[in-house]
């Protein structure tokens, strides 16, 4: 992956040909903490990162379905409302 570093530095551009803009993130420790408790409490309740799951559907454990059935709904709600959150 390239750098912001190497990117400023040749001045590189877009596949468009734009200059690429960076700019900076409106940092606060309550969006960390929320979205990596979520994040970390769904991974240690189903045992299992994104990655291995479909392992796990494979592997014939269809107990997973529940949860690739909650991780698609989540991302499908977070899509729904993404306009909405502060980011």
């Amino acid at each position: 992956m390239i750098s912001v570093y190497l990117i400023k530095k040749f001045k590189l551009k877009s596949t468009e040909g734009e200059e690429i803009k960076f700019t900076a993130k409106n940092k606060s420790v309550v969006r960390y903490l929320v979205g990596g408790s979520v994040f970390g409490l769904g991974w240690a309740m189903t045992g299992a990162c994104p990655g291995p799951m479909f392992v796990l559907l494979g592997k014939g454990a269809w107990p997973i379905l529940l949860v690739i059935g909650g991780a698609l709904l989540g991302t499908f709600l977070y899509g729904v409302i993404k306009n909405k959150l502060p980011h």
